[in-house]
């Protein structure tokens, strides 16, 4: 179709000896493929006129990760030429098919990419050394270092004299697309109960949790949330005091609270290409697999209990006293906070705080030194001196003691064999 708008590379050679390749790479910011299944890509191949080639002299070589020496996937195609006077009609589908050649296709799907690397992480060979594997298809699929498809800065296509003494010719690159976006969906959930525990308190749960895959109707697909997410949140404030003889009138307030948050990735962090699940399935042990999804998770959690003004209340008339009991009130509190993410091995933070305070309150005694003077004048003239009073005893004593404790430890992970590990 004249009308289409045609994506083509063409790479000329001359003189290409053996063993030896010639390449063009584009590069860019980073690009997620995560969320295609394939890769296709035409290529032709001509020799030039007047030279000598057979079919699987030329290979075409495709890379594609962070860089095209130490971390990159590599897909080798053999090459079957195109005749150059085919004999056959130029409009006809057989000449096209003489064009592009169906085996020289590139219809890779990305899938067996990362299971090279499964394969490769799970046997002895080096990961500063390549690994291939030979396809139903002819194809050569490798890995060399640790490319993940998340994050594509680059890809190189060339072509490698594999056979010929000397190789002249013409390469066509057409077409390169990505195909098959995986588009499937997610769900989310929230959730909220509040209950009233009659004059003993309130408790309160909440919940909220979504699924990799799920976004908003205006998020595109590479948008959407990569990870399964849970998080809940409990939460009471009783009054304990309830829950004793009414005669030894204590009031004893607390609070406590619980919450959670739990992130773990589709992917796995250190492999980002990698699904999680597939990473778990090849552990060999129960400990290395309970290791890897702990490195994955992001994990937080807060745990607090308080109580606040512990005291007596008042349950008699009597005139209050400065040694009384119910002057005196006690508070202490203490939260716990853990987190761990593939960054950080653990992070732990613990608070406590501790209070006693006093407080009373003497009756006042007002004393009106003018009041007598002035008992017998009707006048009001003097209404302001004879109320003038004032009080000699202190409207309140107080005092307050608080001890407050912290302590934190934090500790980043080791990735992989360091020979200096983290302390």
């Amino acid at each position: 179709n004249l009308l289409q708008n045609e994506q083509s590379l063409t790479l000329q050679f001359d003189n290409l000896v053996k063993n030896d390749a010639k390449a063009v790479i584009q590069t860019f910011p980073n690009r997620d493929l995560r969320q295609f299944k394939k890769m296709e890509l035409y290529i032709h191949a001509e020799k030039k006129q007047g030279t000598f080639l057979n079919n699987n002299d030329l290979t075409a070589v495709i890379r594609l990760g962070s860089d095209f020496v130490s971390n990159y996937y590599e897909v080798r195609i053999p090459l079957q030429l195109t005749p150059l006077d085919p004999g056959l009609n130029p409009n006809s589908d057989a000449y096209n098919d003489t064009l592009w050649i169906k085996a020289n296709n590139l219809n890779l799907d990305l899938s067996v990419l990362t299971q090279i690397k499964i394969d490769r992480n799970l046997s002895n060979v080096p990961v500063n050394r390549i690994y291939s594997e030979l396809q139903d298809n002819g194809q050569t699929y490798s890995v060399m270092g640790n490319p993940n498809l998340g994050e594509i800065k680059g890809i190189l296509m060339g072509v490698e004299n594999s056979n010929a003494t000397s190789a002249s010719g013409e390469l066509w690159f057409n077409e390169l697309r990505m195909s098959s976006i995986d588009d499937k969906g997610g769900w989310a959930s929230l959730a909220r109960i509040d209950a009233q525990l009659s004059d003993l308190g309130t408790v309160s749960v909440s919940a909220n949790t979504h699924s990799s895959g799920f976004g908003n109707l205006e998020q595109k697909i590479n948008e959407r949330f990569k990870v399964n997410f849970v998080q809940f949140d409990i939460g009471a404030n009783l009054e304990l005091g309830k829950l004793l003889p009414r005669e030894a009138a204590p009031s004893i307030p607390m609070f406590v609270s619980v919450s959670q948050m739990v992130s773990a990735p589709e992917y796995d962090p250190f492999d980002k290409d990698i699904r999680l699940k597939d990473k778990l399935k090849y552990a060999k042990t129960a400990a290395e697999r309970d290791s890897i999804r702990k490195n994955a998770v992001d994990f937080a959690s807060t745990k607090t209990i308080s109580f606040t003004n512990v005291r007596k209340n008042r349950t008699s008339n009597k005139k209050p006293q400065l040694w009384d009991i119910e002057n005196f009130d006690i508070s202490y509190a203490y939260t716990k906070a853990e987190a761990r993410s593939p960054l950080i091995e653990y992070n732990i933070v613990k608070k406590e705080r501790g209070g006693l305070a006093y407080n009373f309150s003497p009756q006042p005694r007002f004393i009106e030194p003018f009041k007598k003077m002035f008992r017998k004048s009707k006048t009001h003239w003097f209404d302001l001196i004879k109320d003038f009073n004032f009080n000699p005893v202190p409207n309140q004593l107080s005092f307050k003691a608080d001890i407050f404790r912290q302590f934190g430890v934090i500790r980043a992970r080791s990735i992989g064999e360091d020979k200096y590990p983290t302390p």
